[in-house]
């Protein structure tokens, strides 16, 4: 078996194999003199838009892919890190590193995408997930497809999927017995390591392998706000082996184990800290695979996975409660951004003086205490899944370039804890893909589930496009145009159908559905340097979950139901310099996103009909420039987020006052902008050997990524990477 061919029977992997070498040198293309280049548009392979290997150039899903080099040079710790750059996503945080972190794709909830790590589903049962909680150590390449993906990948991809490649060994050409190590190790403030060593190879073009480990911790950076020490730690194995087994087999194993410990500490920005909290992870998945190229025109691909997760959160420490003295400014109860906001905390002889009149205030300002004080119940909450899952992929290429894929998937959702959730889902999908003369693409396709606990659903999903102007070396070098219009389906979580400590589920709960569309274009400019990229986007959930609490106890009476949902719509802008000039590449991403509550039963202020969605910002951008020089490299990355609409959930009440004609229940409804800079230095000692210094939040920016919860001061941190032996 030939190298390309080796490589080529990887990639058939369905959802599960890195590119190959070669792959991923045609996507350094045009990047000679430079750093990694700022692809929007260069040529790659992409495996997650349509379960087979394509190049970028022609995918006509709302695409981005994020590697290794791209992750280094913009200094990530984490996921959440890189996602934070990728236009149309949102990510806010509740703290430092490794609190809980949510993503909300092009408006969705934050429920509303499918994570995969190496093919593996890691969602929680209906979709949560902490992003967070992967190192960034670990990853090889992100691949983040926005829109509904049902059609592919059932429930959870109602608003698009998250694929990440953990790293892997060399797929030919290593002497056997060779192995090569490769690793990295950093330091910086409030006593944060962050560090991977792994161990990799390869026998000739039969066999490669990988292991490796990874670990972070922190003591946070708010010690001086909390009563007891914030300390997270996390610990991450994974390793992999690849083997050609004759015949056009290929036969690959992977394993990734992740045990993260950290607190939940509340929102510090109001008062003082939570004591004696917990949230605590282990998370464990397993695949083996098995790829067959036969006679080139036919191709299958089977998979056996298991996910199992441990998740704790607890709080064992009843704090006495404090009571909360602000200076507001806006209209209680009104629309964003009328809402108000917070001016100032104050002490009780100020509050006091502003009730009496001798304290002057603002226009259109007034002072708010919280009458019942802001307190914390004990609790504790463990949740666990298991889920086996099987699959089978078969794909076609017929006529020319034609391909024909289908598939069966079954899987298991299992909680250990609740002897009454279990649910098996039986799904099967087929898509077809036209390609006219390498120019013009279309893809149609569907697939049904059949679950025990809500019954049939069929998810359809159709792309079209193609480029007007076909890649050249003029001033207009290409020119794409694109359509794609998608269903998706999202099942409940686990607390909405069963209950938790404190609400009543519902176990009649339908399942959460959508409507994506989005219409785009893509240019490139004198040869390929300069790309642009322009989507519009436009999705309509309904029956989504919603909160509708009976009392304030567990009283037997379900506190969640089915409503119409909401709707967003927007426009995502990219512009990227691919080939450097002066040593210089660069990015930026632009979106602008509209989001409206279409029904609602709440009876809060902050989920009335009209009103904006919850912590997505109507406009964010992110930026990134990078120079290199021979040994030498810089980049700074810069994201910008825009005001949102937000919930501080304090329970304040405005006594009546100038403008206030009676006792009225008010909350914080407006987070302020902000924009946060890293400046990422590295210089190359030896071809195997880097420094490097990065500097986070450069402008010691502050600023709460969700109300109440600080996001990390300017921190500064140095480390060096580093590869032994050879590849």
């Amino acid at each position: 078996m030939t190298r390309d061919t080796l490589a080529r029977s990887f990639l058939i992997l369905s959802l599960l194999s890195s590119p190959p070498a070669h792959a991923q040198g045609t996507a350094q293309a045009g990047a000679q003199g430079g750093g990694p280049p700022i692809t929007i548009v260069a040529d790659r392979v992409v495996v997650t838009a349509s379960r087979t290997p394509l190049m970028r150039t022609h995918v006509i899903e709302s695409v981005s892919v994020v590697d290794a080099d791209d992750i280094a040079a913009i200094g990530a710790s984490s996921l959440a890190d890189v996602l934070r750059v990728v236009p149309g996503l949102s990510v806010e945080s509740t703290g430092r590193e490794g609190a809980l972190t949510s993503l909300f794709s092009r408006g969705g909830e934050s429920d509303y995408t499918l994570v995969l790590i190496d093919g593996v589903r890691v969602n929680q049962s209906g979709g949560r997930f902490d992003y967070s909680r992967i190192a960034a150590g670990e990853i090889d390449r992100i691949e983040i497809v926005r829109g509904a993906q049902s059609a592919l990948y059932g429930s959870d991809a109602i608003g698009g999927v998250v694929q990440i490649f953990t790293r892997r060994g060399a797929a030919s050409g290593a002497p056997s017995g060779v192995p090569q190590f490769a690793g990295a190790l950093e330091g910086g403030g409030f006593n944060t390591w962050r560090g991977d060593l792994r161990v990799s190879g390869g026998a000739r073009d039969r066999m490669d392998y990988q292991a490796g480990v990874t670990y972070r911790s922190s003591d946070g950076a708010f010690g001086d706000l909390l009563p007891e020490r914030d300390r997270f730690d996390q610990m991450t194995f994974d390793g992999g082996i690849g083997v050609d087994a004759g015949r056009g087999v290929t036969l690959r194993t992977g394993i990734r184990y992740s045990d993260a410990e950290g607190r939940a500490v509340g929102p510090i920005g109001f008062g003082a800290g939570d004591r004696g909290t917990a949230y605590d992870s282990k998370d464990l998945s397993w695949h083996v695979d098995a790829a067959q190229q036969v006679k080139g025109a036919f191709s299958h691909s089977a998979q056996v996975a298991w996910f199992r997760s441990e998740n704790m959160s607890a709080d064992t420490v009843a704090d006495p409660s404090y009571t909360l003295f602000a200076v507001l400014e806006g209209t209680p109860g009104a629309r964003f951004p009328a809402g108000p906001r917070l001016v100032r905390l104050i002490q009780k002889p100020e509050y006091d003086a502003a009730l009496a009149g001798s304290l002057a205030l603002g226009a259109n300002q007034f002072v708010a205490t919280t009458p019942f004080g802001v307190g914390d119940f004990p609790f504790s909450s463990a949740t666990e899944l298991r889920r086996p899952a099987v699959k089978y992929q078969a794909d076609v290429t017929w006529a020319a370039n034609q391909v024909l894929s289908a598939g069966y998937e079954y899987e298991r959702e299992r909680n250990p804890l609740s002897d009454g959730f279990v649910i098996d889902n039986h799904a099967y999908f087929a898509q077809q893909r036209f390609s006219m003369g390498d120019r013009w693409f279309a893809t149609i396709g569907a697939r049904a589930d059949d679950n025990s606990r809500y019954g049939g659903s069929v998810s359809p999903k159709l792309s079209a496009g193609g480029y007007v102007v076909p890649f050249n070396t003029g001033a207009l070098s290409s020119a794409k145009l694109f359509v794609n219009v998608g269903k998706g389906i999202k099942n409940p979580v686990f607390d909405e159908l069963f209950g938790s400590a404190f609400v009543d589920g519902n176990p009649d709960l339908r399942p959460e559905r959508a409507r994506t569309i989005d219409v785009g274009a893509e240019v490139t400019l004198a040869a390929q340097r300069y790309a642009a990229r322009v989507v519009y986007f436009d999705n309509h959930y309904r029956d989504q979950v919603a909160y509708k609490g009976t009392s304030f106890s567990v009283d037997g009476l379900p506190d969640y139901l089915n409503i119409e949902g909401a709707e967003t719509r927007g426009l995502e802008l990219e512009f990227g310099l691919q080939r450097p000039v002066a040593g210089l590449t660069a990015s930026a991403g632009y979106t602008l996103l509209n989001s409206e509550v279409t029904s609602t039963v709440s009876t809060n202020a902050e989920f009335q009909l009209g009103q904006p969605l919850l912590r997505r910002p109507k406009h964010s951008g992110n930026l990134r420039i990078t120079y290199e020089a021979g040994s030498i490299g810089v980049t700074l990355t810069g994201r910008f987020v825009g005001e949102r609409h937000d919930a501080a959930f304090l329970g304040l009440s405005a006594p009546m006052q100038r403008g206030i004609t009676a006792a009225q229940g008010v909350d914080i409804t407006v987070n302020p902008g902000y924009q946060a800079f890293t400046l990422n230095g590295e210089y190359r000692v030896r071809p195997a050997f880097t420094v490097f210094a990065r500097v986070d939040n450069l402008t010691d920016e502050a600023y709460e990524s969700a109300l109440g919860y600080p996001g990390l001061p300017r921190a500064a941190v140095v480390g060096a990477r580093f590869s032994l032996g050879r590849k």
